[in-house]
């Protein structure tokens, strides 16, 4: 797994210190008083940095992906001891002074504030205090320390500084991919939504064709049948059942022309139980219309829904039992409700008419209104649709 850019960042700055601090001290090491590059003591000097190479480059990037405790602990008792061993072999300190600061500072990144003095105060006595031996003047010795303290404390805080900042840097590269997340299940929600709308939007055009269009192209073709039925005795009675469908015709079309309609503008529309009146006057059948109670306005997803039902009531009749008495019935008198029946008198409807595209799809548009419907046989004979919805 590819490293977040802040760790990237954080790995390269370390390691280009600790490059500046390994020439820095071996700078220093070589131009010191009774320095010999060819002596034992100086390769003892090349080896004790190339040791530390090795030690301190993989390691900043092996905590951020371990940090083992004990790990950590191992190391910087490695390190410690390495300066030790350069003390004790006395190597310039002029110039091993400087490798004690990027462990200072790895201490301060890695370690608890215990730790990190502990590490401080064990390189401050390894490089002022164990070299009792040798001729230094304990006031120089409290000078270096002194000197040596406060480039630790200002490398500590540094270092603070620098890894709030890359911690920092880290939430916010943390919360931007997250927020990218986010960004993306809200589009594929949002297509989702989209999708789901169309599927909605088709299925409500797919029942107003059937509901409307449906509705008037059976009594078209009823009418036109009994016209060519007519035409041979009856011409004249055939020219107007012919008009007749005409007529239907043009209501069709404008029929059609308001189902587009609402999907540009908010047509006006006559009240409901005009609509269902005109509907039973155009159906050319023996339908007797009916209203019970207050008629009172409704939202116009009810009046749509109760007179879709209506004509899908009149067409099944028209279908089934077109020469059957038919009785149509509003109802008001039910506070919050209003029904819709629909009954004939025929012979019944076949089993499978109750489950044709016609009825699952008003039921579907009822269900959108919290409605309900039943329909089937009558005790008496004939077939009944029965409606409700809330109101």
């Amino acid at each position: 797994m590819p490293r977040p850019p802040s760790d990237r960042i954080f790995l390269t700055v370390s390691n280009v210190a600790l490059a500046v601090v390994l020439v820095m001290t071996l700078a220093l090491g070589c131009l010191s008083a009774g320095f010999a590059p060819a002596s034992r003591a100086a390769f003892l000097f090349y080896g004790c940095l190339a040791v530390y190479a090795a030690l301190g480059y993989p390691i900043n990037g092996w905590f951020l992906d371990q940090g083992s405790r004990w790990l950590q602990a191992v190391y910087f008792l490695l390190q410690l001891g390495l300066f030790a061993f350069m003390v004790a072999w006395g190597l310039p300190r002029d110039a091993i002074w400087l490798l004690t600061m990027p462990v200072v500072s790895q201490a301060a990144i890695f370690l608890p504030w215990s730790a990190v003095a502990g590490v401080t105060a064990a390189y401050l006595a390894l490089f002022c205090v164990w070299p009792c031996a040798q001729a230094w003047p304990w006031d120089g010795r409290l000078r270096s320390a002194l000197s040596l303290l406060s480039a630790y404390v200002f490398v500590v805080g540094m270092t603070y500084v620098a890894e709030f900042a890359r911690q920092a840097r880290a939430r916010a590269e943390r919360l931007a991919g997250e927020l990218e997340k986010a960004n993306a299940q809200l589009r594929l929600a949002t297509a989702q939504a989209e999708d789901l709308a169309a599927a909605n939007e088709r299925n409500r055009l797919a029942r107003d064709i059937h509901d409307g269009l449906g509705h008037y192209l059976t009594v078209i073709a009823v009418q036109l049948q009994a016209a060519r039925a007519l035409l041979p005795g009856q011409a004249a009675r055939a020219i107007e059942v012919i008009a007749t469908a005409e007529q239907t015709s043009r209501t069709a079309l404008d029929d059609v022309r308001r189902s587009i309609g609402t999907l540009r503008a908010e047509p006006a529309r006559p009240p409901l139980c005009t609509a269902i009146g005109n509907l039973v006057q155009e159906s050319g059948l023996p339908v007797q219309f009916r209203i019970e109670g207050l008629a009172r306005a409704l939202p116009e997803m009810l009046e749509q829904a109760l007179f879709r039902s209506t004509q899908e009531g009149l067409t099944n009749v028209r279908k089934h039992a077109p020469g059957a008495g038919t009785e149509v019935v509003v109802d008001f008198r039910q506070a919050g409700r209003v029904c819709l029946e629909i009954v004939d008198r025929g012979a019944g409807t076949p089993p499978e008419a109750t489950g044709g595209f016609g009825l699952t799809g008003l039921r579907e548009r009822l269900t959108e209104v919290g409605g309900t419907l039943a329909a089937g046989p009558r005790p008496g004979g004939g077939f009944v649709l029965h409606v409700e919805v809330p109101a």
